[in-house]
């Protein structure tokens, strides 16, 4: 073991270039599927995986004592280049661990690599800063909504196929904004499309979960230009995939969005000016990256009627539950009063 106040920085793995490679990593952020990534990134990088048997320390710093993850720090490589340990969840790191832990990195680079993964970590406390001074830093936050079809595209495009922007549209609709299950979705479009180079919307549909959701949001587009008949087929559509129930929440919750959108539209207008980016998070939450196509659907329907809209949709729900009319014609009704 080497002593601690004298150490030597990691050896460059072989092939390098004589720079060494930092011997301390914080990974910190909210989205897990980006810090998995940069988490296999970095041990691909830092430790062929014939050696990690013997020269890779994984530990939960909820559950292990800062001593013992100083320790294993301290351990020099076994028959390797190079030793890593990872140090899992450090915002359970109290107080007085991340002091120790940042005395000790203070004093220089650690004989193994040591890799912090954290949700979050408080940027003022001494241990932070020691990570930002002598180590790297990669963020993993989730990205904003209305980068997730672009993430899409380019995921889809790291597999050898293409998917259009309406497509990847679709799929943050159906599938939402966890980049674990778009991933997971990805994976599947790939190979359902199977030799075909292009994903299509026809594709998404097929594949992915929450279909009747995506149709939902036609059937709103079909509301919006007063095109009855559509509604009324693609509600047919929608009831062949979920409960009559079902269906009312879901398009009470579309109609309580746009009306969430047409406040924010009406809050923040100004000539040439758009509503800024904390307002719509505010004001639409996770589905921030569908405000654009809400604004459309809200000048589609023009002057949106609150208690009009609201009285029909109770309406609606007690037809259902108290049996005053069968659930599927209540839902037609509903749908005809929308469009007039």
């Amino acid at each position: 073991m080497t002593p601690p106040g004298r150490r030597r920085p990691a050896p460059p793995a072989a092939g390098a270039s004589s720079k060494p490679a930092p011997a301390v990593y914080l990974i910190v952020g909210e989205e897990e599927w980006l810090a998995e990534a940069a988490l296999r990134t970095l041990l691909d990088d830092l430790l062929p995986l014939e050696e990690r048997d013997l020269n890779l320390d994984v530990v939960d710093a909820g559950e292990t004592p800062v001593q013992d993850i100083v320790m294993r720090c301290e351990t020099l490589p076994f028959f390797g280049s190079r030793r890593a340990v990872v140090v899992r969840r450090g915002e359970d790191l109290n107080a007085a661990d991340q002091d120790a832990l940042a005395a000790y990195l203070e004093r220089g680079a650690p004989p193994s690599v040591v890799i912090i993964v954290a949700e979050k970590m408080d940027r003022r406390r001494q241990l932070f800063a020691v990570l930002q001074r002598t180590g790297r830093i990669i963020p993993c936050e989730p990205p904003d909504a209305g980068a997730l079809p672009g993430w899409i595209r380019a995921r889809v495009e790291e597999s050898g196929k293409t998917i259009p922007a309406d497509a990847a549209q679709t799929l943050v609709v159906l599938a939402g904004g966890s980049l674990r299950e778009l991933a997971s979705e990805i994976g599947k479009l790939v190979s359902y499309a199977g030799d075909r180079r292009a994903i299509t919307s026809e594709d998404v549909r097929a594949v992915a979960s929450h279909v009747a959701e995506a149709t939902v949001f036609e059937l709103m587009d079909a509301l919006g230009r007063r095109q009855a008949d559509l509604a009324l087929r693609l509600l047919q559509t929608v009831l062949a995939e979920e409960a009559p129930v079902k269906v009312l929440f879901m398009l009470g919750d579309q109609i309580r969005m746009l009306l969430k959108t047409k406040t924010l539209l009406e809050r923040h207008a100004a000539p040439g000016r758009r509503p800024p980016q904390a307002a719509i998070r505010e004001a639409l939450g996770t589905r921030a990256f569908l405000f654009e196509r809400y604004k459309a659907q809200v000048e589609a329907f023009g002057r949106l009627d609150v208690s009009r809209v609201l009285g029909l949709l109770m309406e609606t729900d007690t037809e259902i539950k108290t049996g005053q009319k069968p659930p599927r014609l209540a839902l037609e009704t509903l749908i005809v009063g929308l469009c007039v």
